[in-house]
């Protein structure tokens, strides 16, 4: 249900949608704006605030941003931005000034079958569903319309293309690092010996780096320009540096620990609103180098596959990457596992060295 605003103005309740208040006529209390709310929610207001006029001429753009509005309160503000993005990209301009009573299943369709022509990800317009359905459901709780026309229209059937990720040789990455400036070399070493997320390492302070027992506590991450929570709960750890990662990591300090702030900062001297800069010479750096290219969380992939390579413990390296089980890491990097051309039950052997009367 639509939020109503409240004012006072010179000791009178104001109250009503955006700028448009109406005077209560009553004195500015919580009791009474407890009242106003009360009627409000009966549809005891709904001609005062015009709210049956403007059954007509509602558009579902106006009702998406009353529901993300509403949602501030409970959904995290990394998630809202990205709501909020998704809908000034593809809803307002696909749907514009379209009246929500015109709204028929057979235009979501459409509007399904327009970004999957567009090759847009399955995720994203599961994400477009969510805050249309969101909408006609709010439409629907205030009787615009009878039927969320969401719900009669499947979701598009999207093979998902498994991106091929080819990870960095240590010889790349030897050259790579050091034909870097010290800002990416920092950070370039950091994420290929942490294999942590971009977005967890821009959020990192210096504060949460324990040189004393080489260990890093990850807790945040940055989404959208904001700072917030991790991902998921299993994100949510500490992580052992090793000796290589230690390196770059003191090499930082010199740039930037003396704020005792993030570990990178920008020209401003505070976090950066995303990756932007660090992918931009990344890119550039190995065109340079004639490496092929590939994108930053790469460096997270070949954390991933050199550790796997060289015999590491999968479990500890799925939980350094902070995956939420061990299956997950299995099923993305079993091909980096070592093969071995034959298994030896040692304890077996042992046991029956003197062999068996058995035919």
């Amino acid at each position: 249900m639509r939020k109503l605003r409240f004012k006072n103005r010179n000791g009178i309740l104001y109250f009503g949608f955006g700028d448009k208040l109406k005077s209560s006529r009553l004195k500015y209390t919580n009791i009474n704006k407890n009242i106003i709310i009360s009627k409000f929610k009966q549809g005891l207001l709904d001609d005062e605030l015009n709210i049956n006029d403007n059954k007509e001429s509602i558009t579902i753009v106006s009702l998406v941003t009353i529901v993300l509005d509403d949602k501030v309160a409970t959904v995290k503000q990394n998630s809202i931005n990205t709501y909020r993005t998704l809908a000034n990209k593809h809803i307002v301009p696909y749907f514009k000034d379209r009246i929500v009573l015109e709204i028929k299943p057979i235009h979501i369709k459409n509007f399904q079958d327009y970004m999957v022509d567009r090759q847009y990800s399955k995720s994203t317009i599961s994400h477009l569903r969510g805050i249309l359905s969101d909408a006609f459901e709010y439409a629907v709780l205030s009787e615009y319309i009878s039927i969320n026309p969401i719900k009669m229209v499947s979701p598009p059937k999207i093979k998902k293309k498994k991106a091929k990720q080819k990870a960095f040789t240590l010889d790349e990455i030897d050259i790579i690092l050091s034909n870097s400036k010290t800002e990416l070399r920092n950070f370039l070493g950091i994420s290929f010996f942490t294999g942590m997320r971009s977005g967890e390492l821009l959020a990192l302070r210096w504060d949460d780096v324990d040189f004393s027992s080489d260990t890093i506590t990850i807790n945040k991450t940055l989404s959208a320009g904001t700072i917030g929570t991790a991902k998921t709960s299993a994100s949510e750890r500490d992580i052992e540096m090793i000796s290589k990662a230690k390196e770059f990591f003191k090499s930082q300090q010199l740039q930037t620990g003396i704020k005792n702030s993030f570990v990178f900062l920008n020209t401003k001297n505070t976090h950066f609103i995303n990756n932007e800069h660090f992918s931009h010479i990344f890119k550039n750096l190995l065109k340079k180098l004639n490496i092929e290219v590939r994108s930053l969380h790469n460096t997270r992939h070949t954390f991933a596959s050199i550790m796997l390579n060289n015999g590491i413990e999968p479990l500890w390296v799925s939980s350094t990457l902070g995956h939420e089980n061990l299956k997950i890491t299995l099923d993305t990097y079993t091909h980096y596992l070592p093969k071995k051309e034959k298994m030896s039950i040692g304890f077996l052997e042992k046991r029956y060295k003197n062999g068996t009367d058995i035919r």
